[in-house]
């Protein structure tokens, strides 16, 4: 009897230490499998930006005089600018396209063709003969690339966002959001360090064929990113609301449209106010200072040391956000650049290398970081699963568009109408712009503790 009570004890116990090991090891995959998720996010993320944010700097210094020769420096600058925008303008077109299958058939599969996207395009830029060699076919094809771009750009957001949250511990959303986040200061950083290095050369040599190098680089990068992709797993949330729903909504965006619209509405115009501001530091800044007749290449590895900082204190950031709340976070940080506008254009006007550093860390990272680091949770959490990636994207994507795609051509005309001389105007913009942002912040819900399984 007492035998064969061991025996159940032993068989019982077996069977307990075996069931915890299953869980231990389902538990040790699930983390693998989050790491593995949150790296494939950050890597592609970082490889989009790389290539979209090329086109940036090469619109404020070279497009201008390689494509649109023909016009005053000025305006070559302003019709860089235009061809610029067209790619800010395709993002919410990809953010609707790619949101829509990405809500209706996956995650996975569309952040795969995003970057199959997005690299090609930006190689070709990179290959593209200039108008003296086929006329009008040169800019023509430059703009074709830079809206294959934005589709590219404005579905992968929304997506390696949604892979993160979705995968990642609920409590530290803020904090798995912000780890995708920073694939876009990476990117901005490896553009800027790539086109402040070609940027070395001689001038004729750079606009020959220096400038070049940094866009044939994306074929590798492409490469790399499409192996990464290829080897996670789909959202367990997706799955899990295929699971219980049978069918996910056939029209993601007429939903938003009819029961999300004011959460689309706030979305757009939160996300504009930094993006406004960001975009200045990065295409603007370099026109000016060079308009002052200043070495462009100061201010490009001040916004790489910018950047590269982000990749710090955007988590950091991200993590306040989770233990304090969005709001308070994202409510600082606009203060913040309000605040700054003025002191950051006085530092680079100095002319001064370490001044001009201290002034894209000021603006472009410790206000940035409190805006930036809470955002894609902020953003997300406001959509139901079977709308998450569209709501998102869209938010995002508008917000880039009327933020940062317009804003490089409407800071221009305020400086150029000033003569070049005065940058009052376009400070008094990026505030007021930052003030609107704000004020949908305070009007929005906290969502730190939003439960976004439904």
């Amino acid at each position: 009897m007492m035998l064969q009570e061991a025996n159940t004890y032993s068989i019982a116990g077996t069977a307990a230490v075996a069931a915890v090991s299953d869980d231990i090891r389902h538990a040790n995959s699930d983390r693998r499998e989050v790491r593995r998720v949150i790296i494939s996010g950050y890597l592609g993320c970082a490889i989009e930006f790389y290539d979209f944010l090329l086109y940036s700097t090469a619109s404020a210094l070279v497009f201008g005089p390689v494509f649109f020769g023909n016009l005053s420096p000025l305006m070559s600058t302003v019709a860089a600018y235009a061809t610029f925008a067209a790619g800010y303008l395709a993002r919410p077109l990809g953010g609707i396209i790619f949101g829509h299958f990405g809500d209706r058939l996956g995650r996975k599969s569309m952040l795969v063709i995003t970057m199959w996207m997005m690299g090609i395009a930006s190689t070709l830029v990179g290959l593209l003969p200039t108008p003296q060699t086929i006329g009008w076919a040169a800019p023509a094809l430059l703009l074709l690339m830079r809206i294959i771009q934005g589709l590219a750009v404005g579905g992968e957001y929304g997506g390696a966002l949604m892979m993160a949250i979705e995968h990642g511990d609920q409590k530290r959303r803020g904090l798995f959001a912000s780890l995708i986040h920073i694939g876009a200061p990476t990117g901005t950083l490896l553009s800027a360090l790539a086109f402040g290095l070609v940027k070395l050369l001689p001038e004729d040599q750079f606009l020959q064929w220096g400038w070049r190098v940094p866009f044939l680089f994306s074929a590798l990068l492409l490469i790399i990113g499409v192996y990464i992709r290829n080897r996670i797993s789909e959202s367990p949330l997706f799955l899990e609301a295929l699971k219980r729903e049978g069918e996910m909504s056939r029209f993601p965006l007429a939903h938003l449209l009819r029961f999300e619209w004011k959460a689309v509405i706030l979305a757009v115009v939160t996300a504009a106010g930094p993006l406004a501001v960001f975009i200045v530091g990065a295409t603007f800044t370099q026109t000016y200072i060079r308009n002052l007749g200043l070495d462009s290449s100061i201010a490009l590895f001040a916004l790489a040391f910018a950047n590269g900082v982000n990749l710090v204190w955007f988590p950091v950031c991200a993590h306040l956000s989770d233990k304090y709340g969005r709001r308070p976070v994202l409510i600082t940080g606009f203060l913040l650049s309000i605040l700054l506008i003025g002191p950051n254009f006085l530092l680079v006007s100095t002319g001064d290398p370490i001044l001009t550093v201290l002034a894209f860390w000021l603006l472009g990272s410790f206000a940035a970081g409190l805006l930036y680091g809470p955002m894609g949770a902020f953003l997300s959490e406001k959509f139901s699963t079977k709308t998450r990636y569209t709501g998102a994207s869209i938010g995002y994507q508008l917000g880039s568009t009327l933020g940062a795609g317009l804003t490089p051509l409407i800071v221009t005309w305020i400086f150029a109408s000033t003569g070049g001389t005065s940058v009052v105007g376009v400070g008094a913009f990026l505030a007021v712009f930052c003030l609107i942002s704000m004020l949908c912040v305070v009007l929005s819900p906290e969502t730190r503790q939003t439960d976004i399984s439904h």
